[in-house]
């Protein structure tokens, strides 16, 4: 029997990890009585590549399961988030952060995985945004915390997120259908509806599982433009997705499946959740954007899949084909504000009367009041990229309330980014069937083939006249190149292909009946290449109206290698300490044009950056399993860190590797079965991420950033939940409330520190954050019905503060969702 007493502690902390390894030989592994009525239970998942007990997975890992992500409301990742420590999701970019580990530039830092099929995109351009499938029908989702190179590979480098989809049965059926509808405070109304079915065609020999899910996400935020440019549009940021899968598993022999699948997924977001600062009023649930033109975001992909599964006795063989493509459609910035912007740069305000209204105006000026209307311009006439002369005075056209330029009328340009993945990956894996054996383990071979294509364009039909209007010569004279057939005055349209080849193995032997030495190693052959071409009346690559093209490569073969050595202290109490490696694949980037951006010999490539983690962790349960806690101390190194440098001369980004960070902190997430009624749930999480020294790009001498600035991550994330369990004539019911915390920075990120090239004293951290939600329900013999608040106390921060660059006071941010109130409704057969 296991010992009692106060020694027997949860060891999540590093100074209680060392001392028990010693001393743990006089432990028995014996497992503690626990009544299954009231022990926390125990998740099974597949982050080793193997299916295991998540207590006795030497890892940073956080598992939901379907009932789960039902009983929490997780509708996206933005929610799943919250419950998770040490995971930050960006929701502009669809970027998730693990451990403050996050770059904007080349490969992605976090892997994404639909089963077993890697989705994360690579940054070619600008709003390089990954997909993040909806979370309808799915048998679990896992977040790893830490690199993952050695069983996932590379776009792994800060960790990585699966989610595992529910699987055909063979012997039995099972049906839900589901509905819902939510009311947002000073917003549309939200509604939803799916249903998925599965099970046996043929007993032990065909299988099928079905689902189909919409949901209309209403807006809360307007469109609003003061009537001169688009009108007005209220509650605009709604969002319709919709989600169809099918799958079916044929069982020709008893050891042998084979599974083909199919996911589609379409989401369309209308218009942007920011909002103008200067015209809204939160605090009375008045919201409202007035971006001259919708900033939609489109977004569709199917993934064909075809997974076999062999049971050859003491191994197992695994293949897994599929395709993934992808097409989204964004809005990234508004083609209006960046125009108006670019062009005030070839002009000049040294007009006293700017706005010709008898007021000494400062353009630009935020102590002085805006005036919606804009100077005629006078003494108009350089061509644009070249120089202004005095007295051609446009005003500051990004303080606009109105966008209608007095004498022109209303002005509107469009931004369209188009991503597209066309991604081809076989991944095959050999690995042992005994989980009981001294030696486990898992080999295999991964082959990737990812074609990917980034178009940037701006279309600008109204750039003819306005010309004339701001410089008095045709298109042809001002800027050398008349607009592009499609109305674009700029395109820049990148392809590029990734290639790999990689081996893998990973190997855990039972030194002891209680100490294991857990190996993985990862070896890849990896290529990239790229065509640019860049074309249009703004296109400073091009010369004389000849489109500008660009290629290169890069090719590298990255090694990443992981030991941890477990130790499993009691049957309920384990400890391990893990040394692991991630990396990102480098890659090549377009030239930049000299005449524009400077003499400089900018760089054509970029080199991978890597990461070293050191963790240790524990995994405990206590008082016969009603109390189960999971903790981890992590330190990491990331060197060579890829980065998107902009050149302020000509407003283009190129991406090189420079600087270093290093993120340290815990995770801890904890589960405790007070009594058969009552469960409670914690997650905490503290990261510590910032530069080790200064950022200096070695091409411009731009100081990127200064040692001690952080990456942009809340050091501290709590969630903590509580919900009662009962019994009322003769239904079961529950009653559940959830409270998650993020602190605000304390320290800046490079934009805010003014020992920064870039830094815009504007910008100020996000607030700490409160939210609150609550949910009830009640289970009428198959069906259930639930209600529930989501921002209870309907918290407005303001949150992601932006502007379109230092000179204007023009302002937009987001916050969270207004109060909204629920109802839904299942059918479980």
């Amino acid at each position: 029997m296991a010992k009692s007493g106060g020694g027997r502690r949860s060891l999540f902390l590093a100074a209680a990890a060392v001392p028990l390894l010693a001393a743990a030989g006089a432990w028995a592994d014996t497992p503690a009585a626990s009544d299954t009525t009231t022990s926390v239970s125990d998740v099974v998942v597949t982050a080793t590549r193997q299916s295991q007990a998540i207590s006795k997975v030497p890892e940073s890992v956080s598992a939901f399961t379907a009932a789960k992500l039902e009983v929490l409301n997780v509708k996206t990742f933005a929610d799943l988030a919250k419950y998770t420590p040490g995971v930050t999701f960006d929701e502009d970019r669809h970027d998730v952060y693990i451990r403050g580990i996050d770059s904007q530039a080349g490969s992605g830092t976090t892997g994404i995985y639909i089963d077993d099929t890697p989705i994360q995109v690579r940054a070619l351009g600008l709003n390089a945004n990954n997909t993040l499938p909806e979370v309808f029908d799915l048998q679990r989702v896992e977040v790893l915390r830490g690199p993952q190179g050695t069983l996932f590979g590379a776009g792994s480098e800060g960790g990585t997120v699966r989610y595992i989809t529910t699987q055909p049965s063979l012997t039995s059926f099972s049906a839900n259908a589901h509905a819902e509808v939510a009311f947002t405070q000073d917003g549309s109304p939200s509604y939803e509806i799916g249903a998925a079915a599965g099970g046996p065609i043929i007993d032990d020999k065909i299988g099928f599982r079905i689902s189909a899910w919409d949901r209309h996400d209403g807006g809360w935020v307007d469109r609003t433009n003061g009537g001169d440019v688009g009108g007005t549009e209220k509650d605009a940021n709604y969002v319709d997705t919709y989600v169809l899968r099918a799958a079916f598993t044929l069982a020709p022999t008893s050891n042998l499946t084979i599974t083909p699948s199919v996911n589609y997924e379409n989401r369309d977001q209308h218009n942007h959740d920011e909002y103008w600062v200067s015209t809204s009023n939160p605090g009375a649930g008045d919201y409202n954007s007035g971006t001259p033109e919708l900033m939609g975001d489109s977004d569709h992909f199917v993934l064909p899949a075809i997974k076999i599964e062999w049971d050859a006795g003491p191994v197992n063989l695994i293949s897994n084909t599929s395709y993934y493509a992808r097409r989204e459609e964004v809005n990234g910035y508004s083609g209006t504000l960046y125009n108006l912007s670019y062009f005030q740069h070839f002009t000049s305000n040294t007009d006293p009367d700017p706005y010709d209204d008898g007021t000494n105006v400062i353009p630009g000026d935020p102590a002085n009041p805006v005036d919606p209307q804009f100077d005629t311009p006078v003494g108009c006439g350089a061509t644009p990229p070249v120089a202004s002369k005095p007295g051609c005075v446009i005003g500051n056209l990004l303080t606009a309330k109105g966008l209608n330029l007095q004498g022109f009328g209303p002005y509107q340009s469009v931004n369209i980014i188009t991503n597209t993945q066309d991604d081809v990956t076989q991944e095959f894996r050999v690995q042992s069937a005994n989980p009981e054996s001294r030696l486990t383990w898992t080999a295999g071979l991964f082959f990737a083939y990812n074609s990917q294509r980034s178009i940037e364009e701006i279309r600008d039909p109204q750039l003819p006249a306005l010309t004339e209007y701001l410089w008095g010569e045709n298109m042809l004279t001002a800027w050398g190149e008349n607009l592009l057939p499609n109305g674009d005055d700029y395109i820049n349209n990148t392809g590029a292909h990734d290639q790999q080849v990689a081996l893998f193995g990973d190997a855990t032997y039972k030194i002891l009946d209680q100490l294991k030495l857990n190996v993985g190693l990862r070896y890849a052959w990896t290529h990239f290449d790229y065509k640019n071409l860049n074309d249009g009346a703004q296109d400073l690559l091009d010369d004389g109206g000849v489109p500008a093209t660009a290629h290169g490569s890069k090719s590298e073969t990255p090694f990443t290698p992981k030991v941890s050595l477990i130790y499993q202290v009691t049957h309920d109490d384990m400890v391990y300490a893990t040394y692991s490696e991630g990396y990102r694949i480098g890659g090549a980037t377009p030239p930049l044009p000299i005449p524009a951006c400077g003499s400089t010999p900018f760089p054509t490539s970029y080199n991978s950056d890597t990461l070293d983690n050191y963790e240790i962790g524990s995994k405990d349960s206590f008082f016969g399993r009603k109390l189960y806690v999971a903790g981890s101390v992590f330190y990491d190194q990331w060197h060579n860190i890829q980065q998107a440098i902009y050149v302020p001369e000509c407003g283009i980004q190129y991406t090189t590797n420079v600087g270093s960070a290093v993120s340290k902190g815990f995770d801890l997430e904890g589960d405790w079965k007070l009594t058969s009624s009552f469960d409670v749930n914690l997650s905490l999480g503290y990261t510590d991420a910032a530069y080790t020294a200064d950022a200096v790009d070695p091409n411009t001498g731009a100081e990127l950033a200064a040692k001690g600035d952080v990456l942009d991550v809340a050091p501290w994330t709590v969630s903590l939940g509580a919900q009662y369990d009962f019994t009322l004539m003769n239904h079961d019911g529950f009653v559940r409330a959830d409270y998650e915390y993020n602190s605000r920075r304390t320290r800046p990120v490079p934009e805010e520190d003014p020992r920064t090239t870039y830094y815009d004293p504007g910008l100020v951290p996000d607030p700490a954050t409160n939210l609150v939600g609550m949910r009830a329900g009640m289970t009428f013999d198959k069906f259930d019905l639930a209600l529930y608040v989501d921002n209870l106390l309907d918290s407005q921060p303001q949150l992601d503060l932006q502007h379109q660059d230092g000179s204007t006071a023009l302002y937009e941010a987001t916050t969270f969702r207004p109060r909204t109130v629920g109802l839904s409704m299942d059918y479980k057969f």
